[in-house]
């Protein structure tokens, strides 16, 4: 299809997304059962998405970012819009419908194929998902 359309390696664009869960007890363990069940035992489950994209010629955008809270401890005061990441948040870090148009790729590859002089038209491979509109 690259070929037949006449694509460049600049108009090529991979989105993906990555979990990271720490924190969490594993699903088997030598741990005796009564142990890991015992009462008041809730197991941490802290999460976030990193929410990668980048074209064939290694251009990257922004990365995004999703946590679990809006403003954790650690960026208290400060300026989310200053971070290397595009930062958005969500009860459970997942990336959803509306979060997914919220990371505005289209815009940034827009940029980038005018300044280095390329049509835009774009293939954006995304693998399939109820997030992804």
């Amino acid at each position: 299809m690259i070929k037949e359309k006449g694509y460049h390696s600049k108009q090529v664009f991979n989105y993906d997304e990555t979990r990271l869960i720490w924190k969490e007890m594993p699903n088997r363990t030598y741990i005796h059962r009564s142990v890991k069940e015992a009462s008041g035992h809730k197991t941490w489950k802290n999460r976030l998405t990193l929410v990668l994209c980048g074209n064939t010629a290694g251009y990257m955008v922004k990365p995004g970012l999703v946590y679990q809270a809006n403003s954790p401890w650690v960026l208290k005061n400060k300026i989310k819009n200053c971070l290397p990441v595009f930062w958005q948040h969500n009860r459970k870090a997942w990336v959803m419908a509306i979060l997914f148009l919220e990371f505005s790729f289209i815009p940034k590859m827009k940029k980038y194929l005018e300044e280095n002089r390329v049509p835009f038209k774009v293939i954006l491979i995304i693998d399939i998902t109820h997030s992804h509109p």
